[in-house]
């Protein structure tokens, strides 16, 4: 890694840069009070393993909208709410609640400063498959470019969702690292879009054996920062 090579970093964001099935688990935990306190019918018809069945259903109807995961949980609410005699508008408020959950992520204690550092000397972007809301969580601020797959109309490890990237930061492909948690979508992906990549290994995870490595493994963005110091 050089400065005359790599110009960008981009991140993923869930797991990369917070934990998320904490998160995750407690968002569906507020979701679920919420619907049995204001539309009770939906809970008391719909078991959570009916619930997945609807949105698994709905993925087989719209594998064109895979890539968008507000789009599958607001339209999964929308179909739970109709069938239990309730208006489909019931949905974006059901949404919202979940959403709002959703974004209440906390960092991992070395991020904020790690950033700071980093955007000193690289311009910074994220790619992500989730809903993550950057400016809800308070680091937006850091990062010049934020795509998400919805918007994109594609997900991870789809190469123009890295090519999309590319063109929003108008570099080549390979002034740009990217840095993430999964092998796939965060490395093998970008590595086949012709980017530099690090494997984010927090929790001393098995690489794939059927997958190239990464051109750099780091446990958080601690060493990253190091890494990026000590290459230049």
């Amino acid at each position: 890694m050089t400065a005359a090579t790599v110009r960008a970093i981009c991140f993923d964001l869930d797991n990369t840069l917070w934990e998320i099935e904490p998160v995750l688990a407690r968002a569906e935990r507020i979701l679920a009070d919420w619907l049995a306190a204001r539309y009770p019918k939906i809970p008391e018809r719909f078991s959570p393993a009916d619930m997945f069945a609807v949105r698994e259903t709905l993925l087989r109807e719209r594998p064109d909208q895979a890539h968008d995961l507000t789009f599958l949980r607001r339209e999964t609410l929308a179909r739970l709410a109709e069938a239990a005699g309730y208006e489909r508008s019931v949905a974006h408020e059901a949404f919202a609640t979940w959403h709002t959950a959703r974004n209440q992520c906390v960092p991992y204690s070395e991020v904020p400063l790690a950033l700071e550092k980093l955007k000193a000397r690289f311009r910074l972007a994220t790619l992500s498959n989730g809903n993550a809301d950057l400016g809800t969580i308070g680091i937006a601020h850091h990062f010049e470019v934020t795509l998400h797959a919805a918007a994109l109309g594609c997900a991870k490890p789809d190469l123009r969702a890295y090519h999309a990237l590319a063109t929003a930061l108008t570099l080549k492909p390979a002034e740009i690292l990217f840095v993430g948690d999964d092998p796939h979508a965060d490395v093998a992906g970008p590595r086949n879009a012709g980017m530099q990549t690090v494997w984010m290994n927090r929790g001393a995870n098995e690489w794939p054996a059927d997958l190239h490595p990464a051109d750099h493994v780091v446990v958080d963005l601690a060493e990253l920062v190091a890494l990026a110091h000590a290459k230049l």
